[in-house]
């Protein structure tokens, strides 16, 4: 929810940033479509990890407007929904375990180090019982990414949610409270989204997913958005599949960010919302954020007194971020992942809340901290796993 006026959009979205994931899995799409790199040269649109030099920017804590154009123009150049980018041929290194089916041509051919699956010492899954195997090299894929609608009094509403269990979508609790617990429908694993005119509702594309029950934290306070979070427990288990299936995301455990997400490193967030022009988004869009201190946050937040009902109080509870390219997670966004990439997995450590206006990127926006709620989460769910 963001404070300031709310906007019914009906406008088209236009195509706006940033950087697009990449997936890693057992069963690849075959490679070989012939495309034209940023540089001018032949290449080939091939998966992230056959590509070293566009990989090893994604492996960099920090992601400058020069090589985030770099990666949004390679994988603008290769067919849409491939999850490939176009690589220069002299580039290419392919993987000696490969299956992937090449074309007759002469290729350098370079083991690479698979990617790293966290450890089970890492994400709080493991204290549900599950595997790394779980959770880990799959989550290279942003397949965890769950779209968020409902039905409310006036208007059409989005937000977003991830996949933590097979079972369980962690969101914020303003998207999922009455009255709009008993409409809400998710779409798992979504890529696009559109409008139903005969049904007067919006639909993923791919089947939707039912909740069984709702769980908000008891102390979240409408006025504040303190312990803004929530889990949906869904009415069947999400299975797993092959390439691209969903696969939860970590939630990596402890109370303390690792570096790569302390103040000053940039963080990835997706969603369905609107971008600084006011224009809704019917496909997932990404933004590049900057982490800011708390102090830094909380005297931006002072400035708008005159602005607000009420004062907005930064604590240990929240995350807040700035945009780096004029887009940010505006209205739409809210439930959004605020996460960080490490050794090929995502980590989720926050949950877009608030921020000021639908379209201002002046102000922070400001996310609960889930770090703060594992102890919450897994409460919750080991209370309802004997109940089957």
């Amino acid at each position: 929810m963001f404070l300031g006026t709310e906007r019914k959009h009906t406008k088209t979205c236009v195509l706006v940033f940033v950087l697009l994931p990449f997936a890693i899995g057992k069963i690849e799409p075959q490679s070989g479509a012939i495309c034209r790199s940023s540089s001018g040269l032949q290449g080939m649109c091939v998966l992230l990890k056959h590509c070293p030099k566009l990989r090893a920017i994604l492996d960099k804590p920090y992601i400058n407007r020069q090589e985030n154009n770099l990666l949004t123009g390679a994988e603008g150049a290769c067919p849409p929904e491939s999850e490939q980018f176009c690589c220069a041929d002299g580039d290419i290194r392919w993987d000696t375990r490969s299956t992937t089916k090449l074309p007759k041509r002469s290729w350098t051919t370079v083991k690479i180090k698979e990617d790293n699956a966290p450890g089970d010492e890492d994400c709080l899954q493991t204290r549900l019982g599950m595997s790394s195997e779980s959770f880990g090299r799959a989550s290279l894929g942003t397949s965890f990414g769950v779209f968020i609608t409902y039905t409310g009094k006036t208007k059409l509403s989005r937000c977003v949610g991830s996949l933590i269990t097979p079972e369980y979508v962690l969101t914020v609790a303003h998207c999922v409270r009455e009255p709009y617990r008993n409409r809400i429908v998710l779409y798992v694993n979504a890529q696009r989204v559109t409008f139903d005119p005969v049904l007067e509702m919006l639909q993923g594309d791919v089947n939707p997913t039912y909740v069984r029950e709702v769980i908000i934290h008891k102390e979240y306070n409408r006025t504040t958005y303190d312990h803004d979070i929530a889990l949906l427990q869904l009415n069947e288990t999400i299975a797993r599949g092959g390439y691209g299936s969903p696969t939860p995301i970590c939630i990596p455990l402890g109370a303390t960010h690792d570096e790569n997400a302390s103040a000053g490193r940039t963080l990835s967030c997706f969603g369905w919302g609107v971008n600084a022009n006011g224009d809704p988004s019917n496909r997932k869009q990404w933004v590049t954020l900057e982490r800011i201190s708390q102090q830094l946050c909380q005297a931006r937040m002072d400035e708008l007194m005159v602005a607000l009902v009420h004062r907005v109080l930064v604590t240990e509870r929240n995350i807040c971020t700035i945009t780096i390219t004029g887009h940010d997670a505006f209205a739409g966004y809210s439930g959004g992942p605020l996460m960080y990439r490490k050794e090929g997995t995502w980590f989720l450590i926050g949950l877009i809340s608030f921020g000021v206006d639908t379209t201002s990127s002046e102000f922070p926006v400001v996310s609960t901290n889930v770090q703060q709620y594992t102890d919450w989460i897994v409460d919750v769910i080991r209370s309802r796993q004997g109940r089957k």
